[in-house]
């Protein structure tokens, strides 16, 4: 018999219960078997003919209790003594329908209260007496919903906020891919007019070594010009020896902004043969870089300088001017942020930058960017005393022969002490105001594994909410108020004619 076989499994232990050499409780802390307690009290039986009526005056308990327990351990051995789990354990005791009727409305948005939800299953109860549940079995339902279930139910954008993995991309080597966007900082400064107004910062950061390869600081709103004299500056060699940054990307990062996806920046993005990269819609966690580098900004260094404002706060009084924090910005960024050890590189974006084997790829001249990325071009005529732009004058030896000329400007709006003159297409010069001259399984396959769950948890959204919503019985009916005695509709009287509509 199967019994005579597991008998030899527990023989040593019940041996040891009954004669006393071990202790019960200990050896059922270690093993923590409920079922060798059982065999315990029947040992004596099994093993050595005792009665089980003497067994059960000796361990205190019924008669019945122990030839139960003999004939659940001849018919199905150690297992028979065993406490049989329920195949429901954890499910609500209702039918079917209610639990579907209940996820559904757990899963309507915006959320039902229990106490709602159980008033609804009475009234529908009424008519279908199957429809039962109480509010700890709702309550119990809801605590078996997934969170991910909950949270999509709730809305695409909270689910891909907090629920979504993430992917990260990392360079391998500087001015593979730059990251470009626009912040308004958390600080008030004065502007020209005396007016409060937050400064707009245009930043270009080297994925790699998290260098900032140009930037744009202004009172200026966000646009495609501000991006190309960033990038310009980005590309170009810096005079500083502490910011020896410079190249032309192979890509370039930017969120879907109009001014990003404008003809400008294509145009640029042709000629200086790189390509551009956008983010997926409504995915701001794709610029991490970038948005880390402007929290960074806002955290270290506009919070110690007056009217820094976080977000939400009410404006404080400017201290500064926006040229004072321009200042203040170019030192913080070239003393300060391109020589402190980065936290997750392990180096100072500076040295990692430069340190790399790679040459960068670098523009044919200055001039040719300049064409390429300065501001749109103005048309003047070259005057015997100069060029006349913004009211002030500017003078070069080149000039001498072209008097009467009409003749291309285009200038950096950072630095108007000088302006590049062009003509036909082909530089000229430069011109010079005297007055102002000193002055980081594959993607396909985890967005396809993503996109796959997603289809999985709506359609259950949308078969549990349709289930519920198919019972309008549940919903509260107020009835129409009976009409008042006395007070019957009047007939319509004919629409009155005036002869001048006739």
């Amino acid at each position: 018999m199967a019994w005579l076989l597991r008998l030899a499994e527990v023989r040593s232990f019940a041996s040891t219960l009954y004669y006393g050499s071990g202790d019960l409780t200990e050896f059922l802390s270690n093993e923590e078997d409920p079922a060798l307690k059982q065999y315990s009290l029947i040992a004596p039986c099994i093993e050595d003919g005792v009665s089980q009526k003497e067994r059960a005056v000796e361990v205190g308990v019924s008669r019945k209790t122990i030839g139960r327990l003999v004939k659940k351990f001849q018919k199905n051995g150690i297992d028979g003594l065993r406490r049989k789990t329920r195949a429901d354990k954890g499910q609500p005791r209702i039918s079917e329908d209610s639990f579907k009727f209940i996820k559904g409305k757990l899963l309507t948005y915006p959320r039902l209260s229990f106490a709602t939800i159980h008033r609804q299953l009475d009234r529908l109860g009424d008519h279908v007496a199957e429809f039962t549940a109480s509010y700890q079995q709702i309550r119990k339902i809801k605590q078996s919903l997934s969170e991910d279930l909950l949270v999509l139910s709730q809305s695409e954008k909270a689910f891909e906020e907090t629920r979504e993995l993430l992917t990260r991309h990392e360079a391998a080597f500087p001015n593979e891919m730059w990251q470009c966007d626009h912040k308004h900082l958390d600080i008030f400064v004065w502007d020209n007019s005396n007016n409060a107004v937050k400064p707009v910062l245009t930043a270009i950061i080297d994925d790699y070594s998290r260098a900032i390869m140009g930037y744009y600081l202004d009172l200026d709103p966000p646009s495609a010009q501000r991006t190309a004299i960033t990038l310009r500056q980005a590309i170009w060699r810096k005079d500083d020896q502490r910011w020896l940054v410079c190249g032309i990307p192979d890509f370039f990062y930017t969120d879907r902004g109009p001014d990003f996806r404008s003809n400008r920046i294509k145009q640029i993005a042709a000629e200086l043969s790189f390509r551009r990269r956008k983010r997926r819609g409504g995915k701001p966690q794709g610029g991490g870089k970038i948005e880390r580098f402007f929290g960074t900004v806002n955290q270290v260094l506009m919070s110690e300088l007056p009217g820094f404002t976080p977000e939400d706060d009410p404006p404080a009084t400017p201290g500064m001017t926006i040229q004072e924090l321009q200042r203040l910005f170019d030192e913080w960024v070239i003393d300060e942020y391109m020589h402190k050890v980065h936290s997750e590189t392990g180096e100072t974006p500076f040295e990692r930058w430069s340190t790399h084997h790679l040459h960068p790829r670098l523009a044919p001249s200055l001039e040719s960017l300049d064409i390429l990325l300065m501001t749109i071009p103005d048309t003047r005529i070259v005057q015997q005393d100069g060029v006349h732009v913004f009211n002030l004058r500017y003078y070069a030896t080149e000039f001498c022969g072209l008097p009467g000329q009409h003749v291309t400007v285009r200038y950096d709006p950072r630095d108007i002490s000088e302006v590049l003159i062009y003509l036909d297409d082909k530089f000229v010069c430069r011109a010079t105001c005297a007055e102002l001259a000193e002055n980081k399984p594959s993607l396909k396959e985890f967005m396809k594994a993503r996109n796959r769950y997603k289809r999985e948890l709506r359609r259950e959204i949308a078969t549990s909410v349709n289930f519920a919503a198919a019972f309008p019985d549940a919903l509260r009916k107020i009835p129409e108020p009976p009409p008042t005695p006395g007070c019957a509709m009047k007939a319509s009287t004919k629409l009155r004619r005036y002869s001048v509509d006739e």
